[in-house]
């Protein structure tokens, strides 16, 4: 597998000035550079630059993947719009680390395996549908940040004895977004189905917010208006409702567990899982069994008729139909124990049709085929 790697940067609250793009083309003469976006692609080589370094002074979000196995994800968020206190017991560092420079905070994400990738992202598509988290985290919603937890779990960077960070209510009904961060992330399916289980469903969180803003203070109240009325293009809505969450947590109030116990919980759920499927397989191929059985009665009932069609089969050289009937005529023959009856008729299409090897060389491979399978597909 050749080497592959793609770095894609998203300016989302400023767009880039011409200085700004100057400078960056400066570090890479072969990158896509706009006023919002740098991406380049490297199969030999990397990039000649700290992503962390342009992420501080330029961009909001950056994405990296490599198909050796890592994956990265990368968020600047403005200090004073999100609560970088609140966040940081969802960080502990490792693959889910948050630091801060200046004013802004650094969310960090991090997926690595050994195995190769099989798949390669296609520049664009998998940043579209990962930049909405940027506006959750904005908005206070803290599912991001607790998946990001569970990415430090599933890494062995949080100790077994620790208590999980508050779980925030909607894990189990997570957003496209939130999908697309865990699978990007490689995030274990059954721990986080054991870490939705503390989750309570979303309430009415929007009518609580409506209410809370109909009874802001006049002079709080008229400062978000003035601040609309100063700079039309602020997501003032967002920073609104970041700012009622952060005064209004929506956490469950159920008891913490341990890392321990989400995994332990996590192990049941993935065996209960396999058990499942092994179960369904099962049922699955008794139906089949039980269908095949019932067509090769059917078949058995026909008697001469099926010799018939067969032998027109082997004169029209439709050989692999020919070979699937034989196949069956055999099988059934041998459910109905007339074997000797099966090798009588195949004796007499051999003398009759000899010259026609193709059928009988293809029959004699199907046969010899583990279970037939490839006669019967």
């Amino acid at each position: 597998m050749s080497e592959y790697q793609c770095s894609e940067f998203l300016a989302l609250d400023r767009r880039l000035t011409a200085t700004e793009m100057a400078e960056l083309r400066s570090i890479s003469t072969r990158a896509e550079i706009t006023p919002t976006r740098f991406w380049n692609e490297y199969h030999w080589g990397d990039l000649k630059a700290d992503p962390s370094d342009l992420l501080t002074r330029y961009f909001d979000l950056h994405l990296y993947f490599a198909n050796w196995g890592t994956r990265r994800l990368m968020f600047r968020l403005p200090t004073t719009a999100v609560d970088v206190k609140a966040l940081r017991p969802y960080l502990p560092g490792g693959p889910a680390s948050l630091t801060t420079s200046g004013e802004h905070a650094i969310l960090d994400l991090w997926s690595e395996v050994d195995e190769p990738e099989d798949d390669w992202f296609e520049a664009g598509h998998l940043a579209a549908s990962l930049t909405p988290l940027r506006t959750e985290l904005l908005r206070g919603d803290p599912r991001v940040a607790y998946v990001a937890w569970l990415l430090a779990v599933q890494a062995g960077e949080v100790g077994p004895r620790t208590y999980e960070p508050p779980v925030p209510r909607g894990l189990g009904a997570l957003s496209a977004p939130l999908t697309a961060l865990a699978e990007f992330l490689r995030l274990d399916q059954d721990l986080l189905a054991a870490a939705a289980e503390a989750g309570a469903e979303v309430d009415d969180e929007a009518g609580r917010f409506r209410v809370w803003v109909k009874r802001l203070p006049a002079r709080e109240r008229e400062r978000w208006l003035l601040r609309a009325a100063d700079n039309p293009d602020l997501p003032l809505g967002s920073e609104l409702l970041g700012e009622f969450r952060r005064a209004h947590p929506p956490l469950t109030g159920r008891p913490r567990r341990t890392v321990a116990q989400l995994l332990a919980r996590a192990e049941r759920l993935e065996d209960e899982r396999r058990r499942a499927a092994e179960r369904r397989a099962a049922q699955a191929r008794a139906a089949a069994a039980a269908a095949r059985s019932k067509r090769l009665a059917a078949l058995a009932r026909r008697g001469a008729a099926a010799w018939r069609e067969l032998e027109q089969f082997v004169e029209a050289r439709s050989y692999d139909q020919a070979v699937r009937l034989a196949v069956d005529l055999r099988e059934a023959a041998a459910h109905a124990s007339k074997q000797d009856e099966f090798d009588r008729r195949m004796a007499d299409i051999e003398q009759r049709h000899g010259r026609k090897r193709g059928f009988f060389d293809r029959l004699r491979r199907a046969e010899t085929a583990p279970g037939g399978d490839a006669a019967r597909r």
